[in-house]
Order: structure tokens, then sequence, then C-alpha cells
């Protein structure tokens, strides 16, 4: 049997038939623009994909009136005006071979007054609290019915536009989860109070669309098949509920679970095993006839074939690793597995969104700039240096090379990683190892040289007399001279510490928390056995650290038995085994300990820039560029784009 037999396979839904069963998820990346049309660059995306042979592609959530939008640039289909464009996009992915989905949508009380301009509104007054807390009005049923029309209306235009199948959106906390949810409807008539009456609203929902599209056209739903919080929607009642709506002629699920008060089940972050969702589309397949589609960290071929093998779904949703890795399937299919860059679950992708920016991806900085980023060969091929063997550095070197420069990194280290090695040293966050395996693969394949265990001098570069120097050295421990007892010889680093320079301590008092490299440190302290006391500044770990992630950092360390913090404290003093901890103006001293290590702040490596910047290289006549963190301590995606961008330029 061939290797991915069953995932190659056609399958069907309503009249259909797909041509295999991978689907690129709908997720949203906030590419529309202000109306909610796809601009050129969402097009290009999703053609890139189309390219590599995706059987459907469910397009985002697409919002039906401007009161439900969730995000600013978020697609919509709420006005003929947007008819034309969505077309455009049917129109530039159809030819190859690929269906599409629009997945209409409205908010409830998921969408906010920041970004809509207009009061949210929802079955009950019941605001939500991670967009802003506002009060949604609670709708009458004159209301109901106008969105219902909406409803329809939306997909009229969907179908107008090419749009293959209509996913009516009942998961995540938008409006129709609102309804269904007997936690979040508390309506007395006819919309709520028993299970049938929370069903009314998208049975008019799934009836209106019928009736305006007729049966040609498939209809599925998506739902959260627990919304994963106390009083909410349990699994038992989605089977009753995908039932229902089957007998009436629905024609596929799509399985998903949480809403955004559990967002870590929404957008799941590395911290979850992979396939963390398969276990409720299993439930709703087995007690469905319908085909059912599948969603969550569905992030290599391997999990969909499995699934597939298992009977947990029909098709399978992969979202993030297909805006990692265009090529994820045509690559697994050929043989080409090796050279798939892999969604590392950093959710940077999605953790943006919600600051109102455009959705990127750490590992794969042309992700929606396919067109702008198109790699193009030098003009003139020149020797390049690159200091630094981070992800900022191989992705420099790497670029560089490919274009047809001669390119050699230099790497201080006996391996390449930079942050990466620090934020990958607990077994919840192995997966940033991923990234810089992948980078350093991609190096190798440039035709770039690599020097590891090297630390470039003055020297080393007048020596070399390259053209270029691009500087990617990264940061090093910030360590507080000005605490006494610093140079004690118990006193380390998060870096030594990670790298192997020195052991794990057997009682360690950890200083710092508040960034996640020292909550990183914490972890993998206490994975190694150690007993560890963070002493943090100031009353919040991992702040940097995005929410679905930190959401389950913080519940581990607080369940943690090896692991005890004390917020609002910093060391004053440090002795031979004993710490001075100041806390509230109390000073006390905590003895028996063997190790502090400092995991306060990353200090830019600028030594050998200092050096080398300025009228020294223009002596030399040296092109110099600095990028990544030792510019500034910043997200891992900043350094990848950076070095993208560098490799492209020079």
């Amino acid at each position: 049997m061939p290797k991915f037999e069953r995932i190659s396979q056609p399958g069907s839904i309503g009249g259909l038939t797909v041509k295999n069963r991978v689907s690129m998820s709908p997720m949203e990346r906030n590419w529309g623009d202000r109306i909610g049309n796809p601009t050129r660059a969402y097009i290009d995306y999703l053609v890139e994909r189309a390219k590599a042979d995706v059987g459907l592609m469910a397009i985002e959530a697409t919002y039906i009136d401007p009161r439900g939008r969730g995000n600013v640039f978020q697609l919509g289909l709420w006005h003929d005006s947007n008819v034309e464009w969505h077309r455009k996009l049917n129109d530039a992915v159809h030819p190859y071979g690929v269906l599409t989905q629009a997945e209409i949508n409205h908010g409830g009380r998921n969408s906010a007054a920041a970004k809509t301009g207009l009061q949210p509104v929802a079955p009950s007054p019941i605001p939500n609290d991670i967009v802003g807390g506002q009060i949604p009005h609670e709708l009458s049923q004159e209301e109901i019915s106008e969105i219902v029309s909406r409803f329809a209306a939306g997909a009229r235009r969907a179908v107008a536009a090419g749009y293959d199948m209509i996913t009516i959106h009942g998961a995540h906390g938008y409006l129709v989860t609102n309804f269904l949810s007997p936690k979040f409807n508390r309506r007395e008539d006819e919309y709520g109070g028993t299970e049938e009456n929370r069903w009314r609203f998208p049975r008019r929902v799934y009836e209106s669309i019928r009736q305006e599209l007729g049966g040609d056209v498939p209809v599925g739903i998506r739902i959260s098949a627990s919304e994963d919080v106390e009083g909410g929607i349990s699994v038992e009642n989605s089977i009753k509920f995908i039932n229902y709506l089957s007998d009436l002629g629905l024609d596929y699920v799509d399985v998903s679970a949480g809403i955004y008060e559990s967002l870590e089940t929404v957008i799941q972050p590395m911290d979850l095993e992979t396939g963390c969702l398969l276990p409720y589309a299993r439930a709703i397949k087995r007690n469905v006839s319908i085909p059912v589609i599948a969603a969550g960290r569905i992030n290599s071929m391997n999990i969909a074939e499995r699934a597939l093998a298992d009977g947990d779904a029909d098709f399978l949703h992969m979202g993030r690793a297909f805006h990692a890795d265009p090529e994820i399937y045509s690559k697994s299919i050929s043989g080409r597995e090796d050279d798939i860059v892999g969604c590392i679950g950093c959710n940077h992708c999605c953790a943006v969104l919600f600051l109102n920016e455009r959705s990127v991806c750490t590992v794969n900085p042309s992700a929606g700039r396919e067109r702008s980023m198109e790699i193009s060969s030098a003009q003139k091929p020149r020797k390049v240096m690159v200091v630094g063997g981070g992800l900022a550095g191989m992705e420099a070197a790497a670029v560089a090379a490919e274009r047809g420069h001669d390119v050699t990194l230099y790497e201080k280290n006996s391996f390449c990683g930079g942050i990466t090695t620090i934020l990958g040293a607990s077994k919840n966050k192995a997966n940033w190892n991923r990234a810089a395996e992948d980078r350093f693969r991609m190096l190798g394949n440039s035709g770039a040289k690599i020097v590891t265990g090297k630390d470039v001098q003055p020297s080393d570069i007048e020596s070399e007399k390259p053209d270029i120097v691009v500087f990617a050295t990264g940061t090093r421990p910030f360590m507080p001279i000005f605490v006494p007892g610093f140079d004690n010889d118990i006193v380390t680093n998060y870096d030594d510490l990670i790298r192997g320079e020195v052991e794990p301590g057997s009682r360690v008092v950890l200083v710092g928390g508040g960034l996640v490299v020292g909550a990183a440190t914490a972890e993998y302290l206490a994975e190694s056995g150690s007993e560890v006391t963070m002493v943090e500044a100031t009353g919040e770990l991992a702040v940097d650290e995005e929410f679905m992630a930190r959401k389950m950092l913080l519940a581990r360390i607080e369940r943690n038995e090896r692991i005890a913090v004390r917020f609002n404290s910093n060391v004053e003093r440090i002795g031979r085994d004993w710490v001075d901890v100041q806390s509230g103006g109390n000073i006390e001293r905590v003895d028996g300990i063997d190790q502090v290590v400092f995991a306060i702040q990353r200090d830019m490596e600028r030594g050998l820039i200092e050096e080398m910047t300025g009228d020294r290289a223009a002596e030399l006549g040296i092109e110099t560029h600095v990028i990544g963190d030792a510019v500034f301590p910043r997200h891992p995606y900043n350094a990848v784009y950076e070095g993208a961008m560098i490799g492209r330029s020079i």
C-alpha cells in the first residue's frame, strides 16, 4: 500500500468530488480590505497553495453583517459589491482543481465595538472579556429574523462569487454557537430554555440558505463539539444537533472545539499534542451519517493518513501547516517529506490578530508576500560573510547563497539555533527546535559554507576580505553586576545552563520569569530534577508569550511541585549558599541553595558590531548590515523576516 494512499484518494461532499482528503482550513488572516474583499496578495497566497494540489480550500470566517465582523480586515460577503473580488479569488484557484468553501459567519459576542464601531449582539447580554468585555445587545425576535436573512444573502453572494460549498460557522463562540450554548443562551422564549429551542436559530439559518440556493450546492456547518468550559456545549449535545440537521439535509460537518474563553482549544499552541482534537471528530464520525471534516494541530500528512485509517474523519483540515509550507501535501506525496518546513505551533500567526495586525508566519516569512518576496538571482555575485547562526543568520545566508552569492556563515557555538535553543529546552516547547533544524537544512541545501565553533574577531573579517558582512550575533544573558555576589561560583545564566556549560543544581534560585526565557528555564530545571524558586520583580510571568500558550504555561508552573514563585521580589545579595530576597520591603535569607540562575533579560551581542561598523568597515570597503536580535530582542519571527529581507536585498 502506498504510504499516503488514503489521503490521496478522492472523496465526496454532497454531489461534488474532492480530488483528495486534504483541506486548507478556514484560518483568519486579516488580509482583506476594509470592506471585506480579498486583496491581490491574499489571492497570490491561495494560488501558491492551490498549485501544490490541496483538494479543498475552506476560506476564512467571512462576515455577513458589519456588526458581526471579528477583525478589521476580515473577509466579508455582507454586500453585493464583495462578489467581484471573491469571484477573482475563485477564478484564480479553480484552474488547479481545488474546490472552495465559503465559511459564512456572524461574530456575535466575539465581535467588539473597537473593531466594528457597533455594539455586538447575542442571544443574551453576556460579555466576552477576551475581546474587551462590552455587553452585547440582546437580540429581539425581529432582529433574529433579519440576521437569518443576512446569512441567506451571504450564501447567495458566495455562490455568485463561485464558491462550491457553503459552511455555516457554528463554532468558537460566534453567534450560532451563542444560541446553541446552554452557558451563553439564557433566553426564555422560543430561542432558548430547551435544547430544541436553542437549535431553532441555526436550523432557521440552514433552512433559509437551502431555500435560497436549492439542493445543488452542498451546505455544512462548523461546530465546536465541546466548548471546553463548564456548563457549555458537550459532545453529546453536538451529536444530537448534527443528527437533527442531517435529517433536514445537511451535507457535512466540520468538527472543531473550544470558544474564546478556552482559546487554547481553538488555536492550539505547541504545548498541546498534534491531532489533539481528533477525539472530538471521532466521536461525531461514529454517530452521524454525513461526511466529517476534522481539525486541530494536524500538521503532517502522517497524522492525516492515520486519522483516516482510524476512521476519525473523512477529510482533514490543515491550516497553519499550509501557512508554514504551501507544498506540504505535494512534498509528502512525492516522497520529499524531509524538505517540508514544519509548522511549530508557535501561534504567532494567530496571536497578532488580537493586536489587529496581519497574520504572518515565523517559519515562512513569504506567507502573504508570495509575489513581493519572490527570490531572484543576484545581479552581481559577491563574497558574503554572515556572523551568527541563529534564525536570522541562517535565513540570510541561505537566501543570499540561493541567489548566487559566495556565502560563509560563522557560528561561535558548535551548533546553530540561537535563541530557539533556549525556547525549546523544555519538553512542552521542543517544537522550537524544529524551526532551527529546518533552517539549518535549508542553509545546507543552499550551497552556503558553514563554520561552527568559530568566535569571529575583527582580524578574521580583515583577513577574509568579504564584500558584505551581515551581523546576526543575537543576544547574550544580561548579568546584573550591581548585585553583590553576582560573581560567586554558584551564579550562572540561562544560556550556559541550557547549552550544557554547567549542570543544573539541586536547589536553584532562578532570578527572572517575567519574560518567557525565564519561564522556559524554570521548566527546564524542573524537568532536570531541580527544586526551583523563581524570584520575579513584577507580578506576572512570561508576558512576552502569546496568549494561548501563556495560559497553559502559567497553569503548568502553578501545579508544578518543583517550582515556587515569589512575585514582586528581587535578589539583593548572593552568598556561597544563600541569597537575600526582598519582598514588600522585607529581606529574607534563603539558605541551602547550590545555584543561582539569572534569566531576567536578553542583551544585544554587539561587541564585534561596534568594532567593525562605521569608519573601520568603510576603510576596508566592506558593506555591513545588522539584523535580528542584535538590533533588539524580539519575537523569532522578526529575526527570520529580517534575514529573509537582507538575503534578498544584498
